[in-house]
This record gives C-alpha cells, sequence and structure tokens, in this order.
C-alpha cells in the first residue's frame, strides 16, 4: 500500500467529457474537469474548457477528430496540455457527461448501474473512497462487460474485422511484447472494461497515451472510413476500449473494477425499455447483433453510447 493520498482541485482532475448541453454533476472538491471534445467541429460553446484550446489559445489537438476518436480528443488533450494549466496533477480520470463511477451502489448482472438522466444532479463523486483505492491500486477501471464470445468475434460481428487485423498488425510491427497480451484480451478474453473510463496516475497515463495514440494515428493512416456511417465511424474510439485494456494487462498490476453509473433517458429507465436494455447487455452482447438495421444503430447511438 502507497502512503496515504489526499486529493485536491491541484493535484487531480477526472475529465467529463462532454458534446451537447447537459446537466453536470455537483463538484465541490473542484477534481471534475468539463470538457467540450469535437469544439472545433461544433457551432456551439458549452462555455467548459475545451478540446483545442488552453486558456483561449488554439493549442496541440485532435478536435477535429471527435468523430472517429470520440472521447479520445479529450484524453489527447490533458496529454498534451493539461499540465500546462494544472502543473501539480498527479492523477487524471476520464468519465462521460452520462457516465460516472458507483463507490457505492453495485449491480452483480450488469457493468452498470442505470438511472434515468435528471438524476446525475445528485451524483456525488465520492473522494474520500477514491482516496482509499489509489492508495492500495495502479489503476480504476469500470466493471467488465461479459460477453458470451471472444473480444474478437465481437469487434468481428460488431465493426469492420479487416480493421481489426489491422490493428493487430501494427501493434506486432511496433510492439511485438504486446502479443501475447492482444491474444489474451481479444482472442480469448471476453472481458471488456469499458467507455474508456478510468482514474490513473499521471505517470502511467502518459505512458499509456504515447503508446496509445502512436498506434492509432498509424491505424487512421492505415485504414479508409470515408465511407462508414456515424456508428462505425467511430472506429479509433471503440479501439481504444480494447487497447486500455490491453495496456493495462500488460503494464498494471493492481486494478481496481467499479460498477458505473449511467444516467439514461428516461424512456430507456422505464418498464419494458429498461428490461430489453438488460437483456441487450446480458445475453446479446450487443445491440447490433439485433441487425444492421437503421432502428438498431439508431439506438445504439443514442442510448448505448449516449448521444
Amino acid at each position: 500500500m502507497r502512503d496515504k493520498i489526499t486529493l485536491n482541485k491541484d493535484n487531480c482532475k477526472i475529465l467529463i467529457c462532454c458534446h451537447k448541453p447537459c446537466e453536470l454533476p455537483p463538484n465541490p472538491d473542484g477534481l471534475f474537469l468539463p470538457v467540450q471534445v469535437g469544439a472545433a467541429i461544433s457551432d456551439v460553446d458549452l462555455g467548459m474548457q475545451r478540446d483545442d484550446q488552453v486558456n483561449g489559445e488554439l493549442c496541440d489537438n485532435i478536435s477535429a477528430k471527435n468523430k472517429s476518436y470520440c472521447e479520445l480528443t479529450a484524453l489527447y488533450w490533458a496529454w498534451k496540455n493539461i499540465k500546462k494549466i494544472y502543473p501539480n496533477l498527479e492523477y487524471i480520470g476520464l468519465n462521460h457527461y452520462r457516465r460516472y463511477f458507483s463507490f457505492d451502489r453495485k449491480n452483480y448482472f450488469d457493468d452498470a448501474v442505470v438511472l434515468p438522466e435528471n438524476e446525475v444532479k445528485n451524483y456525488k463523486l465520492d473522494k474520500i473512497k477514491l482516496e482509499k483505492i489509489l492508495s492500495k491500486y495502479d489503476v480504476l477501471m469500470a466493471k467488465p462487460r461479459i460477453y458470451p464470445y471472444s473480444l474478437e468475434i465481437d469487434y468481428s460481428v460488431c465493426h469492420v474485422s479487416e480493421d481489426l487485423r489491422t490493428l493487430k498488425k501494427i501493434i506486432h510491427e511496433k510492439y511485438p511484447e504486446y502479443d501475447k497480451d492482444i491474444y489474451s484480451v481479444m482472442t480469448c478474453g471476453c472481458r471488456l472494461s469499458p467507455y474508456n473510463m478510468t482514474v490513473i496516475g499521471w505517470n502511467d497515463f502518459d505512458a499509456y497515451c504515447a503508446w496509445l495514440f502512436n498506434i492509432l494515428f498509424e491505424a487512421e493512416k492505415e485504414i479508409d472510413i470515408a465511407k462508414y456511417n456515424a456508428v462505425q465511424g467511430r472506429i479509433f474510439g471503440y479501439m481504444a476500449e480494447r487497447l486500455f485494456n490491453v495496456w493495462v494487462l500488460h503494464n498494471l498490476k493492481r486494478v481496481k473494477l467499479l460498477n458505473i453509473f449511467k444516467f439514461v433517458d428516461a424512456k430507456v429507465h422505464s418498464g419494458l425499455w429498461q428490461f430489453a436494455y438488460l437483456l441487450r447487455n446480458k445475453f446479446l452482447g450487443n445491440i447490433s447483433l439485433i441487425g444492421k438495421t437503421k432502428f438498431s444503430e439508431e439506438y445504439y447511438a443514442k442510448y448505448v453510447l449516449g448521444n
């Protein structure tokens, strides 16, 4: 166990990725930092930290790639720029405007505790429990979603299988020492800690981002996504979810897994919609298996991805 950790607004920031106006949870300790993702391609200014600026000036960023990199545009912004604002930063995390770690409630049948979106105003980050976790563990991640088949099969069914082969080739060429971890997580494994959500020490974060973006920028060069629809166009966000699991397996030993709170549209939270949502997570693994229909992809984007 490490020495007792005390978190404050100067040494810890948990990014909240936002792409549209939304209600945010209370932030009495100043640990949250809402970030507007895709700010460079948005006509709306959400009045929060943008993923393309530091102190109102343009900075090193990939904000314009948000449609394919998703929350990773905030991750990249923080990696390259956040220490210009918070030079004493020791811990960094990532949440979404509808997804936050649950420190006190569990769902034994799913990775998420699902609540109506208007309850996000009641969410409270448990700083004391987070401090205890970071004193004992290297990284905090979302409780894994367990699929009835391997992650490799899941990706091949729900996305473009050739892209996964390209990704594995790139990793083998750049980081062959990760081959066995890719095999364990993707080919044999069926557990995925999703959403790129975490709280992690800065040094590990820095090392992970250097590894991740080196791989993804090469994949971007080799994969043509010009004809992908909006859901499949999120390719690099999807890849990063898998890659974070691979990197953690290879580098970190002490991992704390927590359920997340998922704040969803009231219709999804109620009655048959909630039952269907649970059924999808428990038995189908991914809504895309319902069929490559307009309905399924719109449902997936709105209710599962939270847009």
